[in-house]
């Protein structure tokens, strides 16, 4: 694997502690050391999906029901990718058409990975055009058709070129005060993704503290946080939850969101190595076992396929099999169900 992601916390557990960690995993495997581990084996919700125009949807119900995943929440990806040509921008209307085909298994929210958002500016004192985007999110969630908002992108460490891949947006503003405003009307959950950076999580907190009735979904372990600021977090903050979105830390050549590509900060950390939790994560998940969710996080139609998709499952039923029984249930499934309202 590239050392490429390891940050310092990760360098700190080989090193120090890598006897503490053998005895951990000996006391918190469900099978003990020596026995041959079997993966989690129970249903499972992918709860950070996407779509785009250029996905297969044939491929992602395939794929899907292969690995036991019986439902997953789609979040239109509206801006281009890569490359071009093989991967069209999505919408709203590519999810609810998807969840209409195949009812009770895929779960649309409104899309927030929208082009017309990238600005600083916007954010603080909204155009025309997020105003109009604010008016057709409360008329679609009128509708009862979705599940939730987003994944609205705040902080975002640019993987390709062009002028919305890297974004550093202001998570205290006029915007995410407004379409925290819907969240509550409308009692769904926010999903937000936004790298861990000390000034935006201090002002996150300060957003969540003004909106005690919104359930926010923090992205990616909580922005690749370190474990002690996940923690701190949730303590003081009971409306805020967590999805393990393609942290899983396999990828070729160092590529994967879980290794620390695109890059990694001082404040990033990952949660898992050659399918085991680090210790003070493993902790966070039973501590708060009711506040993490997993999922794929695949965003491109070039990999949402047989291997890819298959790799991260099987990497996370690795991973869910390390934790308590009933922490693993929640995390691969009941705890998705209640946050997203998937049983309505």
């Amino acid at each position: 694997m590239s050392r490429r992601g390891l940050n310092a916390s990760a360098v700190i557990w080989r090193g120090r502690n890598l006897v503490a960690a053998i005895f951990l995993a000996g006391l918190t495997s469900p099978v003990g050391i020596g026995a041959a581990a079997q993966d989690y084996d129970g249903p499972i919700i992918d709860a950070h999906g996407h779509i785009g125009g250029s996905f297969d949807t044939d491929i992602m119900d395939r794929v899907t029901k292969a690995n036991g995943v019986r439902a997953m929440t789609l979040m239109a990806r509206y801006y281009p990718g890569v490359p071009m040509g093989q991967d069209q921008p999505g919408d709203d209307d590519m999810a609810l058409t998807l969840a209409a085909k195949h009812p009770g298994r895929f779960f649309a929210l409104v899309g927030m990975q929208h082009p017309l958002l990238t600005g600083p500016e916007k954010w603080h004192e909204p155009d025309y055009a997020v105003k109009e985007l604010l008016e057709s999110t409360e008329k679609k969630l009128a509708s009862g058709k979705f599940h939730g908002i987003g994944e609205v992108i705040v902080r975002h460490f640019a993987y390709s070129s062009g002028p919305h891949a890297e974004l550093n947006q202001p998570i205290y503003s006029a915007f995410m005060r407004e379409l925290s405003g819907l969240a509550a009307k409308f009692d769904v959950p926010l999903v937000i993704h936004m790298e861990g950076a000390p000034d935006l999580v201090a002002n996150f907190s300060r957003l969540i503290a003004d909106n005690p009735k919104v359930v926010y979904v923090w992205a990616h372990n909580c922005g690749r946080s370190h474990a002690r600021v996940i923690r701190d977090m949730l303590t003081r903050h009971p409306n805020l939850m967590c999805d393990l979105g393609g942290m899983v830390n396999f990828a070729p050549r160092g590529h994967g969101y879980g290794t620390g590509w695109p890059r990694s900060e001082a404040y990033t950390a990952l949660m898992e190595e050659n399918g085991r939790f680090f210790p003070e994560m493993q902790a966070v998940y039973e501590d708060f076992s009711e506040r993490f969710m997993i999922g794929t996080d695949i965003a491109h139609a070039p990999v949402m396929n047989d291997r890819t998709y298959s790799l991260r499952i099987k990497r996370f039923r690795k991973l869910l099999n390390t934790l308590k029984p009933e922490t693993a249930k929640r995390l691969a499934e009941t705890n998705a169900v209640r946050i997203f309202r998937l049983d309505r």
